[in-house]
């Protein structure tokens, strides 16, 4: 057997891993680099040297990260993901636009929590893919077993969201003890960034609302468990939840595959506004208040919401990452620092004032995790910064850590590039 991690153990995003053995080759995630990473990206032909000869891709999740080079894949190697990811990205494509891309991924086949997939037929790759919490609806991390071997790759995940009480239980009666941990580690460069619970954020928000009437809300359109606590928020306040198309697109997705499951995440209150000035609506939302959900691309809207419903001053919940809204930066996201510089000093600020938490495993996590599966063989980190280490972690010197270089033990060839 052979893993090659071509990338993603020396940066976080852009994440392309390969297993392969003698007449079965699969690859997990094929994402495209973040913005402002500095590298440059593969290009179609690249990708298809890559993939020559490969039988299939898994992907974790839809962050473009871990999907965003799907559409260079050659038509012959089979592309599965979660069908709620699926649907999510459909909704994406199509307010883009993006019509090729929407029809490739009407192509890509779906996986089923816990149901095995042969991939060659012959028995020779088996991935069986599990649920995690993860600041992407519908994430999953794979059991990949090969050669009689067995390596659990993580994907994307955390414990402190709403679905991550399950992941212990996940571990302890569907994995298992396993000979190789291929795991995300991208808390590891940001030690020192405060972690809080789902439900912490939800409680904050609630204290927010109680005070303000007008809240606008910075964040991510797709992460099921932050719009959720924001949504509830509303509900405990009276306060409408006003969303624009997309936004509803994508909500009625949740509530169609996670809805019947928790009211949590039952999205059918959304207030859809068809017309913000429209005198019937002005006068609902003056009298009850709202929360709205934005994008960085949505300067116009907020300014021009901000004009109509001006009675009391607009507050905002930056409830995202607070490297995007840094000046000046390879990594600011453009739109932040204009939305941000719309309200002054009113704002909630992200990890610090309590209405932001990472969509990544704290380190806690972490070493509770490799004691979990207990890897035989060892750990190969990913989807981490280049100059972060793993291997200092308590506990973690019970395991053999690959960071990158040539490896083969116990029969199986590992590159980590």
């Amino acid at each position: 057997m052979k893993i090659k991690v071509h990338r993603g153990a020396s940066q976080i995003g852009g994440c392309i891993t390969e297993i392969s053995t003698e007449g079965c080759k699969i690859f997990i995630d094929f994402g495209c680099n973040l913005p402002g990473c500095g590298s440059m990206e593969l290009t179609k032909a690249q990708v298809g040297n890559m993939t020559a000869g490969a039988d299939a891709i898994f992907y974790t999740h839809y962050h473009a990260d871990h999907v965003g080079l799907h559409a260079l894949v050659p038509d012959g190697v089979r592309q599965y993901i979660g069908a709620g990811a699926r649907d999510v990205m459909r909704c994406k494509y199509e307010v883009l636009g993006q019509h090729e891309n929407l029809l490739l991924t009407e192509k890509m086949l779906t996986y089923t929590v816990g149901r095995d997939i042969d991939v060659g037929g012959k028995g020779l790759i088996i991935v069986t893919p599990y649920f995690v919490s993860h600041s992407a609806f519908d994430s999953y991390m794979l059991k990949i077993c090969c050669d009689g071997k067995t390596i659990l790759h993580t994907g994307d995940f955390r414990r402190h969201g709403y679905l991550g009480k399950g992941l212990f239980h996940t571990l302890q009666e569907h994995v298992g003890q396993i000979d190789i941990l291929i795991t995300e580690g991208t808390m590891l460069g940001r030690r020192d960034e405060a972690v809080i619970r789902e439900f912490d954020i939800r409680r904050n928000v609630v204290k927010l609302l109680r005070g303000h009437k007008y809240v606008f809300a910075l964040c991510s359109s797709t992460d099921i468990e932050r719009l959720a606590s924001l949504n509830a928020a509303c509900k405990v306040t009276g306060r409408e939840f006003i969303v624009d198309r997309y936004q509803e697109s994508v909500l009625k997705v949740f509530t169609r595959y996670s809805g019947k499951f928790s009211g949590l995440f039952d999205f059918s209150n959304a207030f859809r506004l068809w017309h913000d000035s429209a005198v019937k609506v002005m006068a609902h939302l003056r009298r009850v208040g709202f929360l709205a959900p934005v994008r960085a691309s949505q300067y116009d809207f907020v300014r021009r919401m901000m004009t109509i419903y001006s009675d009391e001053p607009a507050w905002l919940v930056y409830s995202m990452w607070g490297g995007y809204a840094e000046k000046g930066r390879s990594y600011s996201l453009d739109g932040v620092a204009q939305i941000r510089s719309l309200f002054g000093g009113r704002i909630a600020d992200g990890t610090k004032d309590g209405v932001h938490t990472s969509g990544h495993a704290d380190i806690a996590t972490l070493c509770k995790v490799c004691a979990a599966v207990n890897p035989r063989i060892g750990v190969i980190p990913i989807h981490k910064d280049k100059d972060v280490c793993l291997a200092d972690l308590p506990g973690m010197d019970a395991y053999r850590v690959f960071p990158s270089g040539e490896y083969k033990v116990c029969n199986v060839y590992i590159s980590v590039l």
